[in-house]
């Protein structure tokens, strides 16, 4: 790297750093700790169908699994038993109303239910919000470490820059999903084989804007009980209550496909691999496995 480029590369540093809206850092405590195949199940609609595998033993699934968001209200959850539980959506630590009930009940499974040691990692912006969380969830279960992550980003390093500071712990690509979040932890780890459920990440073809100019979505999961309706798409990441923009959700793509672009890199800087095991998956950046 030339003179020039390292300056540059340096003021970026700096630049990224003065942007950050929390400047306290977190020692990541699980670097390395793990080895062998990680299992990434998200909420997409196909994972009802790899369950359906599972449970007819055509899929090994064990304890090395992430799972995130309101899967815990799955059966699957307590038969299971994952070691890993990610949540990073704004949502779970305020009273949102089209999901307050399923929130609570998830955070009573985790306080009453997991009778085995596991980690739930919590990737937001700030302190504040982290201690929010914490706060409205009111977990006493003393089988749950929570940790929180650095969720501070460097996209535009080079990779050599990049990745380094990806292994360190106190940066990560942008999580556009909870997925992408996953996904770097199993990396950080240590983890060499990361197999991906349940990502269909086609929720651009379940859009439309109704008559009020609202940004409607199915916003389906393979746990939902009933056909998914067409929607307001409500950003709950905001203040007021409102749907998103079309704008600002095609920008949220945007960061989430890229960012898995970004955990291929750093999972080839790592000598690791990540296996897309969902069928007709949108994701373009991972070699596929058909199960």
């Amino acid at each position: 790297m030339t003179l020039k480029k390292i300056l540059k590369q340096s003021l970026l540093l700096i630049w990224y750093m003065l942007r950050l809206p929390s400047y306290k850092f977190h020692k990541f405590p699980l670097k390395n700790k793990f080895s062998g195949i990680a299992h990434v199940l998200v909420n997409g609609p196909s994972l009802k169908e790899t369950l359906k595998e599972y449970d007819n033993g055509k899929i090994e699934i064990d304890d090395n699994s992430f799972f995130v968001n309101l899967s815990a209200l799955d059966p699957h959850f307590l038969q299971i038993k994952p070691k890993h539980y990610c949540l990073s959506d704004p949502m779970f630590y305020q009273d949102y109303e089209p999901k307050k009930s399923d929130i609570r009940r998830m955070y009573d499974i985790l306080n009453t239910d997991v009778d085995w040691d596991m980690y739930l990692y919590l990737c937001f912006p700030t302190e504040k919000e982290y201690d929010k969380l914490e706060k409205y969830a009111g977990l006493t279960n003393p089988h749950i470490k929570i940790i929180r992550m650095n969720r501070k980003t460097c996209a535009s390093l080079v990779p050599a820059w990049r990745n380094k500071l990806y292994a360190s712990g106190y940066f990560m690509p942008e999580d556009g999903t909870i997925a992408n979040t996953a996904i770097y932890l199993a990396l950080l780890e240590g983890y060499k084989e990361i197999r991906l459920y349940g990502a269909d990440h086609n929720m651009f073809l379940e859009l439309a804007v109704n008559d009020l100019n609202q940004l409607c979505s199915l916003d389906s999961h393979y746990y939902d009980k009933e056909k998914p309706q067409l929607k307001p798409f409500m950003n709950c990441c905001i203040a007021e209550e409102r749907p998103f923009r079309v704008h600002e959700f095609l920008y949220i793509l945007f960061v989430m496909f890229q960012s898995h672009d970004l955990l291929q890199q750093f999972s080839q800087y790592l000598g690791a691999r990540i296996l897309n095991c969902t069928s007709g998956s949108m994701i373009d950046s991972y070699e596929r496995l058909k199960i």
